[in-house]
């Protein structure tokens, strides 16, 4: 998740009035809570010439580790064990129950700074002219659903999947031909609301997929929760209760994956229950054209993916282009995964884009993939190649505890890296090594 732009510009806002004051000086600056909005503060007070000492959670399992480049402590630990003033920043929708926690710890009113975002002024209306709009919507989702399914037969079902993101669709078509075996569920359509997770269920042979908009997914959404399945036949592929969103139930468990949350939550299925995998095409020349019209090496070329669409890496570019050289001087060819005008190429690299239903063809052919934790990730999965994957601490869009490929036991030979800043330099050894066998590193 990003935070909006609208929010961007509150927290800069009131760090730059906070500056202004002087509220900074001489103490050590802390934002409670790896949240979403705990990197725009992080820049806004770099902006300042302000540098974030520590972040303080909750969560245990997040204060083993660092996020965006510095220590994440229990607030309990952090009171204990450092010293010095400090100005700890809250930006959250919990701002009162954090702000209590840390007066009890010592420290008070005048060593807190609370922006207010969107998230942390939303309130529940419930007055009776909310309710009435709400029944309207509820009315108005109910009739869409008719709509969208006005050809179909009785025992028809929906499967809707609201998220946009690709690794969510994945794991739900992983599962969903033994969800309709158990239950005897034959006429069905999958509906997504973004053409990247249309293409993804089509790798898994679904025929009848149906693209709507947000806003008409969640007018359905609102009608079933209020008319249940007895009234509409819809299964919403969601995880972890849609309606309890902002808070991750596995944040408190290390040993949740993201899959067990689809096997478990969404369908209620077995352990031992058998994987779907997506369809590959090896018949297709796809791959060997791609790189005789690019003059990539097969075998020998490193498709880099420094992309992710719900979080933005503290992975700067400079590292894509020192690891991109190092490969090109082992006498590799080195691409980019990029598309559109917002993903650039790393430095000295050729751009690359391929369809998901060649992805696993492509990587093969090529024979390395570096990327940053995405849904691409889960679609070459199975590939047959060097898959590097990097994940961030503190961000519970790129967690390795809760999305790594290899505990959720869908790739068996990833090699998963977790990236630390202060630990840049380890970091690119151990991507090298994983890439390059013993002779390639011996002429280093």
């Amino acid at each position: 998740m990003i935070a909006g732009e609208k929010d961007r510009k509150v927290i800069e806002d009131a760090i730059a009035a906070r500056a202004e004051e002087g509220r900074f000086v001489k103490r050590k600056v802390l934002i409670f809570g790896c949240t979403l909005y705990a990197r725009d503060i992080r820049e806004a007070l770099q902006r300042h010439g302000i540098f974030l000492t520590a972040i303080l959670d909750n969560n245990p399992q997040k204060a083993r580790g660092t996020c965006l480049g510095v220590p994440v402590y229990l607030p309990e630990r952090y009171f204990k064990e450092c010293s010095g003033e400090v100005m700890v920043i809250l930006c959250s929708k919990y701002h009162r129950e954090m702000a209590a926690q840390l007066e009890e710890l010592g420290c008070g009113s005048d060593n807190q700074i609370n922006i207010s975002i969107n998230e942390s002024q939303r309130k529940e209306d419930d007055s009776l002219e909310n309710l009435k709009e709400k029944l309207i919507l509820v009315e108005k989702g109910y009739q869409f659903y008719q709509e969208l399914r006005a050809k179909d037969s009785e025992e028809f079902w929906l499967f809707l999947c609201p998220y946009p993101g690709t690794g969510d669709i994945y794991m739900a078509c992983m599962y969903l031909d033994a969800y309709l075996e158990r239950e005897g569920i034959k006429d069905y359509a999958v509906v997504v609301t973004a053409e990247s997770c249309r293409r993804t269920a089509a790798l898994f042979g679904i025929e009848d997929i149906r693209k709507i908009t947000p806003d008409e997914m969640g007018e359905m959404l609102r009608a079933w929760e209020f008319f249940g399945t007895d009234k509409m036949r819809i299964k919403p592929l969601l995880y972890w209760g849609w309606r309890t969103k902002r808070y991750l139930y596995a944040d408190d468990y290390p040993q949740i994956t993201f899959n067990e949350m689809f096997l478990y939550d969404v369908f209620d299925l077995m352990k031992d229950v058998k994987k779907k995998r997506l369809i590959v095409d090896r018949e297709s020349c796809y791959a060997k054209e791609l790189f005789a019209e690019l003059k990539l090496a097969s075998h020998r070329t490193v498709i880099m993916a420094p992309y992710a669409g719900s979080f933005v890496s503290e992975m700067g570019m400079g590292v894509w282009k020192e690891l991109a050289e190092i490969f090109r001087q082992e006498g590799w060819s080195v691409a980019t995964n990029c598309d559109g005008e917002k993903e650039k190429p790393v430095p000295g690299t050729i751009p690359v884009w391929f369809p998901y239903k060649e992805a696993v063809q492509v990587l093969e052919y090529a024979g390395a993939f570096i990327a940053l934790r995405s849904g691409l990730c889960d679609i070459i999965s199975q590939a047959d190649c060097k898959k590097v994957i990097l994940y961030e601490s503190g961000f519970n869009a790129a967690r390795y505890e809760y999305f790594s490929l290899n505990k959720m036991g869908i790739s068996m030979d990833a090699i998963e890296l977790v990236y630390e800043k202060e630990k840049e330099d380890a970091l690119k050894a151990e991507i090298v090594m994983a890439v390059l066998d013993s002779s390639e590193r011996k002429r280093r």
